[in-house]
């Protein structure tokens, strides 16, 4: 290779991810957007602590036609790199509604912790100010001289690995109140933090002693991924892709069934293993099971002049809701909650409901007119690993795996990110924020903040600084996590026990639990006995015991977090009645112990009205 030929270099992702654990121990975050192999050693520690995931940073040379050359390591060039994260929660506004809705119109979202006034705010910001590391296998001074309220946060640290590339490890989920208040709501606790941050990721790099510029990337550390090989219905890269389209980068023509429908279509049918709505629509032997081979089949079938499965595919794209659609259908795919729920209009709005971006719905639409790529093989194998991608394709591979395995919504808040990462102001290049520069970094919009100041050309969608990203977002993230469930009976509109549902595919509702597992693989037991047992699904939040009221339940999610179950995959030959390829929810071994105590709850799937009026005040009304 030619290193003269490199004019700059990128870091890549643009975008990446690290997840918050109780556990010392890490694990790499993906860096393909396909399902991979778990991590060496599982998800949990010794002591079954849950594992930090780290955030990779790679960089590649490109020459002056925009092309990849190389990737960059401490093998053929002198690399520095420098982080500054922050946490700004407790200094921004409440979260009310996504402030881009029409039902956001009038909405008026004060200060948190608002009885702070004046430079005393600043107590409010967690920054531990910029790191620095370089060379092999290091490790730098971790980001812990940051503060809330006088008490230290810990934010993380920066290592790299043995080719001097950066590794970022997030925070250690510790969520706190230095003044010892409870909490109260699922997004805006006063007196709160968490360990949550994001921030630019920026590097100097030198080849044989030439300085070659480096465009910087973005780092956001976010809760667990609790089921981390299912895959949101709506990924936050589909977020970014249909707010940067035609803009950042050309507007795709024409879908490809292999990379733009299968992906949707096999995301609805993984949620069977979080959420029991989406196991009765789309789960095995379901009536949309579309990953069934005769199924498929006659999905990815290029259309012929007859066209038999034309039908078909218009039927699967009109049970989509629509984006652009005035009324709210509540029958519509797919399954989940919508931005504006709990506005509780009468009748209800039509973003009561989610719906997918425009970009994929209108895929789907050319999809079911037979305007699409059929370009499914059904031999070809996703790769595992990035080595397994040419070298030229491997910095799109990691902007995009870092974002395909986060939530795109619904933005109630959400959980990495929200609503203003659908903005294209948000970018400066394809999947790269646009940086806040200058000597302030922490814009006061006065007491409030309206869509109005929110949406400004000038607002706090115009750049972003250290802290801008997860400050949208729910403080701390447990009480959120902890409220997000898949009903809430007695209720306008909430009265179902598996659907509607939130993040089903982050924060699991309903799982196969291993008791059930274990008879569901056991040959010798009757096959009705088998059947029963594949079809229990068990409250995930179960053992948090749904008998506490509300501020115990959020208590409990903050100092057990790491204890919650993980989803994870299970291979069997069960035979032709049960799928080979299970998703189980595992326990560590003390949970286990107190679970046994809780049997009562294993079919609590519902919670009392207190959990419905702390999550949507407005019912109170």
């Amino acid at each position: 290779m030619n290193l003269d030929a490199i004019v700059e270099a990128r870091i890549h992702p643009g975008i990446g991810i690290a997840r918050v654990g109780d556990s010392d121990e890490y694990f790499v975050g993906p860096e393909v957007p396909y399902r991979t192999a778990p991590p060496d050693g599982g998800y949990r520690d010794a002591r079954g602590r849950l594992k930090r995931q780290a955030a990779r940073f790679r960089i590649y040379g490109y020459d002056t036609a925009g092309q990849v050359v190389t990737e960059l390591t401490a093998d053929n060039a002198d690399i520095s790199w420098s982080v500054h994260v922050a946490n700004k929660k407790g200094a921004w506004y409440d979260f009310d509604f996504a402030l881009d809705l029409p039902e956001a119109a009038t909405e008026e979202s004060g200060r948190r912790n608002s009885s702070i006034q004046g430079s005393e705010r600043n107590n409010l910001v967690i920054d531990p100010k910029p790191r620095e590391i370089s060379g092999r296998s290091q490790e730098s001074q971790p980001f812990d001289t940051g503060t809330f309220l006088g008490a230290p946060v810990y934010l993380g640290e920066l290592r790299t690995d043995e080719a001097g590339r950066l590794i970022f490890l997030g925070g250690r989920g510790k969520s706190a109140s230095p003044l010892g208040y409870s909490l109260t709501t699922f997004a805006n606790n006063p007196g709160w933090h968490d360990d949550t941050s994001d921030g630019p990721v920026k590097a100097v790099v030198k080849i044989a002693g030439r300085p070659v510029p480096v465009d910087p990337a973005w780092v956001v550390t976010g809760p667990p991924n609790y089921s981390p090989d299912i895959v949101s219905p709506q990924t936050m890269y589909d977020v970014v892709r249909n707010a940067i389209s035609n803009l950042l980068i050309p507007k795709q023509k024409r879908p490809s069934f292999r990379k733009d429908i299968l992906p949707l279509l096999r995301q609805c049918v993984d949620a069977q293993w979080v959420n029991g709505g989406f196991m009765a629509l789309f789960g095995w032997k379901a009536p949309h099971e579309f990953l069934r081979s005769d199924y498929l089949l006659k999905l990815s079938a290029a259309p012929t002049q007859a066209d038999p499965f034309k039908e078909l595919r218009r039927h699967v794209f009109y049970s989509f809701r629509d984006p652009g659609s005035s009324t709210f259908d509540p029958l519509k795919w797919p399954p989940l909650y919508g931005d504006a729920f709990g506005s509780f209009d009468n009748p209800p709005g039509p973003r009561e409901g989610f719906a997918v971006t425009a970009t994929l719905y209108r895929f789907l639409g050319q999809w079911a007119e037979g305007d699409f790529e059929a370009d499914r093989d059904p031999a070809q194998r996703d790769p595992q690993r990035l080595e397994e991608v040419p070298e030229s394709e491997r910095p799109e591979a990691l902007d995009r795996a870092a974002l395909h395995h986060c939530m795109g919504g619904p933005f109630h808040p959400g959980c990495e990110m929200t609503w203003p990462m659908r903005h294209s102001s948000m970018y400066r290049a394809p999947f790269r924020l646009r940086e806040r520069v200058g000597a302030n970094l922490n814009v006061d919009y006065g007491e409030y903040i309206t869509p109005a100041v929110a949406l400004s050309f000038d607002g706090p969608l115009s750049a972003s600084g250290p802290g801008d990203i997860t400050k949208w977002m729910a403080v701390p993230w447990q009480s959120d996590t902890d409220s997000c469930r898949a009903a809430y009976p007695g209720t306008p509109f909430l009265n179902d026990d598996f659907i509607p549902t939130f993040w089903p595919s982050r924060v699991p509702n309903h799982v196969l639990a291993e008791t059930e597992y274990k008879v569901v693989i056991d040959s010798t037991q009757p096959l009705e006995s088998r059947y029963e047992a594949f079809h229990t699904r068990k409250n995930w939040l179960r053992n948090l015991n749904f008998t506490d009221p509300t501020a115990m339940q959020m208590d409990a999610m903050v100092h057990r977090f790491g204890q919650q179950g993980i989803v994870e995959r299970r291979e069997h030959d069960s035979g032709s009645e049960f799928p080979s390829v299970m998703y189980v929810e595992t326990l560590p071994a003390q949970v286990k112990a107190e679970a046994a105590k809780l049997a009562a709850h294993d079919r609590a799937y519902s919670v009392s009205e207190e959990f419905a009026f702390a999550r949507f005040p407005r019912l109170r009304r």
